[in-house]
């Protein structure tokens, strides 16, 4: 059998901060029509763009060894040369089929391409590229299947192919699903000059997520009546649907006086602290929220009476250890807004917390993330999270980089862009989609 005929797909420190960042910190070829190129997450662009079919016995597609973090890359290295073979096949007619990296034992230039993120491959949709995604290789049953998220914050897991095992050095091959096909990106009829490989399918993106495989005539999808809303000032905001859900499950409310939900106002660290332990109330195990205190006799911090309508709430979140007060004055400062590296920092200590309790309570029927016994830290459930520019010797930089691992909690400002804007006061849209998030997030990936 000759190995290039068969195409088949692949492949934090932890931060202890007691939500002090220092002194002074407290809580926590067919074109389209063109249109603009926006960055929003999980959309199908309409660009010049176009592609064409590829000699597909000159690429693989591979599942590699990673890290810790993320077990297994996905690589797509292509033949550009007869000779030497950037890889043979150890076992050819076996299944998983093991691969051997050749191009890893010479200077591969000029003979092989490597193709190793986003930059070289893409998600292409009956005829539209698909801007957001993110790919996984994730391990299952003793299978690892090639997957990719329709945005960074989207739950959903559309599985493109799948190795059926895993080989012994853990380079392996997966075979495309029916339906999926790779093409080559071009532009006005040529290749482009990064030669991005696509995976292409000829149903759109709500098919897919229909559960339907491809092939023939995509069948067509009717219309779907958007889910109604808590809060009419909602419409129209990205965290829509997580704020509509948190209402559901009473994490955060809207304002009774005029039925508004504000989603852009900023919320104090008292209101943060507020949402954070509705959402243990969600997540922790009886036996952890049954010795939590349900009143309070004296001040939790010399600046939060004991009258407060946020004192029990804080208490609690203290003893569990998700806030401190000030270095210095043990202050808390209920009324100060909370910026979004605190609002992370809290939902970090709490998913530590998550894990601790539920590694050995037996009334928990949930799946319980897990904590690294090495570093400390959460074990990581997400393959690709997104990197922050702007948080580079941040006091919340490795909380930050944890949570965004873990479940895509941290994720870009507005959704966009590389900045996660840790001292931007945290807005009442995205601590929903933050609590929504922890509530739903699963203990590994896929599900």
């Amino acid at each position: 059998m000759n190995p290039m005929s068969k195409l088949k797909a692949a492949a934090l420190t932890a931060a202890t901060l007691g939500v002090l960042g220092g002194a002074g910190q407290a809580v926590a070829d067919s074109h389209t029509s063109i249109q603009p190129m926006g960055r929003e997450t999980g959309t199908l662009l309409a660009q010049t763009f176009g592609n064409v079919a590829i000699n597909e016995a000159n690429f693989l597609v591979v599942a590699v060894p990673g890290t810790t973090s993320q077990p297994y890359r996905l690589y797509i290295v292509e033949q550009l040369q007869p000779n030497p073979p950037c890889w043979t096949i150890a076992n050819p007619g076996g299944e998983p089929t093991q691969v051997n990296a050749l191009w890893n034992t010479f200077d591969f230039t000029g003979v092989c391409r490597l193709q190793r993120d986003t930059n070289g491959y893409a998600i292409r949709l009956a005829g539209q590229d698909l801007s957001g995604a993110r790919f996984e290789v994730n391990q299952k049953d003793g299978d690892l299947l090639l997957q990719f998220a329709p945005s960074t914050i989207s739950r959903d897991r559309i599985t493109i192919g799948r190795a059926n095992g895993i080989s012994p050095t853990g380079f392996t091959q997966l075979d495309l699903n029916p339906g999926w096909s790779l093409t080559k990106r071009t532009f006005n009829g040529a290749i482009v000059s990064s030669n991005l490989v696509y995976f292409t399918n000829d149903l759109t993106l709500a098919q897919l997520q229909g559960g339907e495989t491809g092939g023939g005539t995509p069948p067509t999808t009717p219309p779907v009546t958007p889910p109604a809303l808590a809060f009419n000032d909602i419409r129209g905001n990205r965290y829509a649907a997580d704020i509509t859900r948190a209402a559901s499950l009473g994490v955060i409310s809207g304002f009774p006086e005029d039925g508004t939900f504000r989603p852009t106002a900023p919320l104090t660290r008292e209101q943060a602290v507020s949402v954070i332990m509705e959402t243990a109330k969600k997540v922790l195990p009886t036996s952890t929220l049954s010795n939590l205190p349900q009143s309070v006799y004296s001040a939790p911090f010399s600046d939060v009476a004991a009258n407060r309508w946020s004192a029990v709430k804080i208490q609690q979140a203290k003893q569990l250890g998700i806030v401190t007060g000030d270095l210095g004055t043990g202050k808390f400062r209920p009324t100060d807004n909370v910026s979004r590296a605190e609002l992370m920092a809290m939902a970090y200590k709490l998913a530590l917390v998550r894990a601790d309790a539920g590694s050995g309570d037996s009334t928990s029927t949930s799946p319980v993330p897990g904590r690294d016994t090495v570093t400390g830290g959460l074990i990581p459930n997400i393959s690709n999270p997104p990197t922050f520019t702007d948080i580079s010797g941040h006091w919340g930089e490795a909380t930050i980089k944890q949570m965004a691992a873990y479940c895509a909690i941290a994720t870009p400002l507005n959704e966009t862009g590389t900045n996660f804007a840790p001292n931007t006061n945290a807005l009442r849209d995205y601590t929903a989609a933050v609590a929504v998030r922890a509530i739903d997030c699963p203990a590994a990936r896929p599900q």
